[in-house]
């Protein structure tokens, strides 16, 4: 990580998630947090992806249910565990839940989706700013239109 052109492009990545709608949770204290939760929820399904480091960065989609908690998930319909730079690019470029080729099929929850409970009792939240919420469902629709 202490490479300035790997720190500079994750940060990039971090700002196009915020960019594109994703309402983020700051667990552990907002000035230095222990995971950053980020969030988009779509009519039926929920983007998101837990950062708990750089080499620690899970991205999952899940079943928008009844009581569904972020921080509690027990199945997804897609997810990627890995480097930030990858599980970012990879949460930014899926596919919308209506899509054709979206995945569908429900497995369990990853490990890497749970915070630690300690980091939850102190949570600061960021939500988007308006407008920005349909960004991410019109870039992406165009972009599966391409496909």
């Amino acid at each position: 990580m202490s490479d300035p052109t790997n720190l500079r492009e994750i940060d990039d990545l971090l700002r196009a998630v915020v960019a594109d709608g994703f309402t983020v949770f700051l667990c552990g204290g907002s000035d230095q947090p222990e995971a950053i939760v980020a969030t988009y929820a779509w009519e039926t399904h929920v983007d998101y992806v837990v950062i708990k480091d750089a080499h620690d960065v899970t991205a999952a989609r899940s079943r928008l249910v009844r009581d569904w908690d972020v921080f509690t998930a027990e199945s997804v319909v897609w997810s990627y565990q890995g480097h930030a730079r990858w599980a970012l690019r990879a949460i930014l470029d899926l596919l919308p839940p209506e899509h054709p080729n979206a995945p569908g099929e429900d497995y369990p929850a990853p490990a890497g989706l749970r915070v630690e409970p300690g980091f939850l009792t102190s949570v600061s939240v960021r939500t988007p700013r308006p407008g920005l919420v349909a960004r991410r469902a019109m870039r992406l629709r165009l972009a599966a239109r391409e496909r």
